[in-house]
């Protein structure tokens, strides 16, 4: 009977400290861990002249609106990166994008493909073995995702004119009481 219980103890032992051993932080990881690449933002002509047009008006000296990253735009944008602490990479990114509150959809058009990237890394982690790699990584690609498309949302609200809706009230209207 003691034979048995010690098999038994043995066979449960060997799993848990294996399973252990995947989840220490503190081992290196055997193999290649894939994490998911952010997309970048397909700039067009239209989406740099209202950044430029932006930057203009906020005062960072873009100059002419004309749709093209030249050095006087890079420049513009590197400084207004610097002045709302973002990442200073001189280029029209998402969140430079959002925080001038224009590209509003490009900027959540990548969110399908932080998704899928996310995907694609997780697949290859767990293939390799490494299943907590693997979730961090599918993670990162929906988080980023769901940014964009927080960031792209909060961009396309606060960056159109408000509009009223309904009509005007007259004189024959009666009042709400306050």
């Amino acid at each position: 009977m003691k034979q048995y219980l010690a098999i038994a103890l043995l066979i449960l032992t060997v799993p848990c400290a294996t399973a252990g051993a995947q989840t220490k932080s503190d081992q290196p990881r055997s193999g290649t861990v894939i994490e998911p690449a952010p997309e970048k933002i397909q700039l067009t002509p239209e989406l740099i002249e209202s950044a430029q047009a932006k930057l203009n008006e906020e005062g960072y000296k873009a100059g002419t609106v004309d749709g093209k990253m030249g050095p006087v735009t890079h420049g513009a944008v590197r400084k207004y990166q610097q002045d709302k602490g973002l990442k200073m990479t001189g280029t029209l990114d998402e969140s430079t994008l959002t925080h001038l509150n224009v590209g509003a959809g490009k900027v959540m058009a990548t969110a399908p493909g932080d998704i899928g990237r996310g995907a694609k890394a997780a697949g290859h982690n767990i293939k390799e073995g490494h299943p907590v790699a693997a979730g961090e990584a599918l993670g990162k690609g929906v988080g980023r995702a769901g940014k964009a498309v927080g960031e792209a949302t909060k961009s396309a609200v606060v960056g159109t004119e408000p509009k009223a809706v309904g009509k005007k009230p007259d004189a024959s209207t009666s009042q709400p009481p306050n």
